[in-house]
């Protein structure tokens, strides 16, 4: 396979992509150097970009040579957003198909097997597990766990996407243990944790009296990351004025820390998670366009946990072994019915947190109903209706206490599953921010 990309860091992982597929792949930066590699062996199928560097040849360009020299060669196109009409164009000269950036790689397997008539061939073996010791048994994470492997094998960079609680965070840590780069550093930013008039410094470094308080230079974290990785977590949340700024430091590969004039070159690459709709940010004037299509090279989505029930039981279990490891605790089969039945609206993060729970309560060693959060067993928004036990089965429900206590419980719970954030936290309950904050000090739980 014949890859034509100007973008080094998106070639590369695409090579790595179809290696991972058991093919070999060779890589070229320009529609000039492919037509040369095509001069001195004929791939199987060439994969071209249609957009190249300004003054080189470009994809429609580079495909009729491709058609007037070597006849019907199979080439598939590489489109980004707003590449419709060329992408219409090359079809009419005979493209085999066309692939849109961010790519998936169920897409691209399937052109592989079209075109290489090798089914086993381009099936990956099992993708190393996120989570400790889990081997998902869903399908669609299985398919995020194989895209986080191919975008370990380069250096681009990616956006990983899915609602709090997934795992993003541990799935950053994941491409970067398996990269090029797992002897350097792995730093993280948040940027909905920092006050945006401190996160400049914080990323980007500052002088000794750039502010009030500067009384010593100190590197920011791009600096820090240096030959290795930066997860920018929650890229959502940060400031318009600093998007621009984070955009040159992407494009260029430089920064100039706060109060100083000073450019440094920075070598590193960039994750970074949202689990905001970052397109209907874009047309709500409130995210960079330009920006997301730079973090945007490769996307991974992990599904909600209420999406994959085949994993509830494997990682209630595994987290049981990893939180009391030296205690034998099991799950009552009531137990394992509430939390399939559950729907997890703070996903691994929020059920983890339940085992904790359940098995510092669970003296006995098997882990009942009443040793869950009263938001498993009574359920949260969307969740089933927890089962009744037998009329002749002794109750184990837990005593439930004032409507009040439940609420304060429900509300302490829900922030905990959202690690004390209280928009997210919020959203989980159906309230408005403003309600949350109200019943916070209310109860007592904080600073309003």
């Amino acid at each position: 396979m014949l890859i034509v990309d100007d973008d080094a860091p998106f070639r590369r992982m695409l090579e790595a992509a179809v290696r991972a597929a058991g093919l070999e792949a060779r890589g070229v930066a320009s529609g000039e150097a492919a037509l040369a590699a095509m001069g001195a062996e004929l791939p199987a199928l060439v994969l071209l970009d249609l957009r190249m560097a300004p003054g080189a040849m470009d994809g429609l360009a580079t495909l009729r040579e491709v058609r007037a020299r070597f006849g019907e060669l199979a080439v598939a196109l590489i489109t980004g957003h707003g590449d419709v009409p060329a992408a219409v164009a090359a079809m009419k000269l005979g493209a085999l198909d066309f692939l849109e950036k961010p790519i998936d790689l169920a897409d691209l397997r399937r052109l592989l097997r079209e075109v290489s008539g090798r089914d086993d061939a381009v099936e990956p073996g099992p993708p190393s597990p996120v989570f400790g010791g889990i081997v998902s048994a869903s399908p669609r994470f299985v398919a995020a766990l194989e895209l986080c492997a191919a975008a370990a094998a380069s250096t681009a960079p990616v956006l990983l996407r899915g609602e709090s609680g997934t795992g993003k965070e541990l799935a950053a840590a994941f491409v970067h243990a398996h990269s090029p780069r797992a002897a350097g550093p792995f730093v993280k930013v948040n940027c909905a944790a920092i006050a945006p008039s401190l996160l400049e410094s914080e990323m980007f470094g500052h002088e000794a009296g750039a502010f009030t308080g500067a009384d010593k230079i100190r590197p920011g974290r791009f600096e820090v990351a240096e030959g290795g990785t930066l997860l920018l977590d929650e890229i959502g949340e940060l400031a318009a004025e600093l998007q621009a700024k984070l955009l040159r430091v992407l494009q260029e590969k430089e920064l100039e820390r706060v109060g100083s004039s000073r450019t440094r070159r920075v070598d590193v690459r960039v994750l970074a998670t949202t689990n905001r709709d970052l397109e209907a940010a874009i047309a709500a004037g409130r995210f960079r366009e330009d920006l997301y299509f730079r973090l945007n090279v490769f996307e991974v989505v992990l599904p909600p946990l209420r999406e994959r029930p085949e994993d509830i039981l494997p990682l209630a279990h595994h987290f049981i072994a990893e939180l009391a490891p030296h205690e034998r605790r099991r799950l009552a089969p009531e137990t394992e019915e509430l939390l399939r039945r559950y729907r997890w609206p703070g996903n691994v993060r929020e059920l983890r947190n339940a085992i904790e729970r359940a098995t510092i309560l669970a003296r006995g060693g098997i882990i009942h109903p009443e040793h869950l959060p009263p938001t498993v067993g009574l359920g949260a928004p969307g969740a089933a209706s927890p089962s009744v036990p037998p009329p002749d089965e002794p109750s184990r429900a837990p005593r439930l206490g004032t409507v009040h206590d439940l609420e304060r419980q429900l509300i302490v719970d829900t922030l905990a599953a959202h690690d004390g954030n209280r928009t997210h936290a919020a959203r989980a309950l159906g309230m408005s921010r403003r309600a949350l904050l109200y019943k916070i000090k209310r109860y007592g739980l904080g600073e309003g």
